[in-house]
């Protein structure tokens, strides 16, 4: 592996799953001794946190460039550094590494797929996807999207899953009692909660809607916790962050359903918690209502954690979730289906154990480190040859 020479490219400002995901899986191709560079911005959170890791990183000072000015910086890196391999993590940076490869036959291009496929077969597209030497994804459902929407040889498509520490994913006995008692959970309540950007397309307000649909005993069973920030679109001059207007608003939402007197004791919100698994332990039900999903994060963790998930019918998610061996299934943007879904683990909370079992067992059995690694590093290899 020693000719190898990685660059790394994502030119997102974003801090959201995609973001935290690229820089660890870097960080854990890092620690297998490959010799790799980051492209990013010097403004972004990618940055700073590679930075913390000692992961090289070469930041370009201006906070968004063009698809050619980015180009542009590839190709002259490419050269400066003597690199071999281009991994992309973003659509952008997919383009802008394509363009960069114009004339160039020897550097090759891996394009890591996070997002959904949808139709991409004009002639420009056909043109970047030759210059893609391998597309890789967690999802075997945006695999089968990406063989009828993009125009690439159905051969250089791969099936890479997410890795995850499964050791860090144990019951925290003490820090779930604590967090039930903070926030008053009574015995035989289940709290469902979920863990997300407060955001209008992850479905939150359905899911807080949903509760209106449960009859007042049912509702004196549950509580709701929705746990996250507000999208942020920027920082202020004192450095706060400045809230997406549409995520703001449904925060000042949530905020006034919990002034409900109905939801008193059934309705939480916390921020975003940094050490998330005893807040996922603490729970009984996961739940991500996300219009379109392509393939949860935060699912694959409250699975590891052996939460059965109520998901959406969209995306990737009926991937993770199966056919209700791991959880439920609601139809996006339906408060009323969300309902439903609550409603079973209600009348059938023995499920609650059998599902999160068999979402247990899945998720390790698919998603470990190692075999990601594994799987990167022969990739790596193999399209060099």
């Amino acid at each position: 592996m020693g000719e190898i020479t990685v660059l790394h490219c994502i030119h997102s400002l974003s801090w959201g799953g995609l973001e935290i995901y690229t820089c660890e899986l870097i960080q854990k191709l890092a620690s297998t001794g490959i010799n790799q560079k980051v492209l990013c911005s010097a403004h972004g959170r990618v940055a700073e946190e590679l930075k913390k890791a000692g992961v090289e990183i070469l930041p370009f000072p201006e906070e968004k460039l063009s698809k050619l000015a980015t180009a542009r910086l590839i190709r002259k890196t490419v050269k400066e550094h003597k690199i071999t391999l281009l991994h992309s993590h973003t659509r952008l940076d997919m383009w802008a590494c394509a363009l960069a490869l114009w004339n160039n036959k020897k550097v090759k291009h891996i394009y890591n797929l996070y997002m959904n496929a949808t139709p991409k077969r004009d002639f420009v597209h056909k043109w970047l996807f030759s210059k893609v030497d391998a597309l890789c994804s967690s999802s075997e459902t945006i695999l089968s999207d990406v063989r009828k929407n993009f125009p690439i040889d159905p051969k250089k498509l791969h099936l890479i899953r997410y890795g995850r520490n499964v050791e860090q994913f144990h019951p925290y006995p003490k820090e779930r009692e604590g967090l039930r008692e903070l926030y008053q959970v009574q015995p035989h309540q289940i709290v469902i909660g979920t863990l997300c950007r407060i955001d209008p397309g992850k479905g939150v307000k359905e899911l807080v809607q949903a509760l209106e649909g449960l009859d007042d005993q049912e509702l004196a069973k549950v509580q709701l916790w929705i746990i996250g920030d507000p999208t942020i679109a920027g920082k202020d001059a004192a450095g706060k962050p400045i809230y997406a207007e549409p995520s703001r608003i449904l925060l000042e939402w949530i905020e006034q359903q919990k002034q409900n007197p109905r939801y008193k004791n059934h309705l939480v919100r916390i921020p975003f918690q940094r050490e998330y698994i005893p807040y996922i332990d603490a729970l009984d039900v996961f739940a991500l209502a996300s219009y379109n999903e392509t393939y949860s994060l935060s699912v694959l963790d409250a699975m590891m954690m052996a939460k059965p998930v109520i998901g959406t019918n969209a995306g990737g998610t009926p991937e993770q979730v199966g056919k209700n061996l791991r959880g439920v299934l609601a139809e996006p943007g339906s408060a009323a289906s969300l309902t439903e879904a609550i409603r079973f683990y209600l009348r059938q909370p023995g499920a609650i154990k059998t599902q999160g079992l068999e979402a247990s067992h899945w998720s390790r059995r698919n998603h470990e480190w190692k075999d990601t690694l594994a799987k990167f590093l022969d990739l790596y290899a193999n399209v060099l040859k």
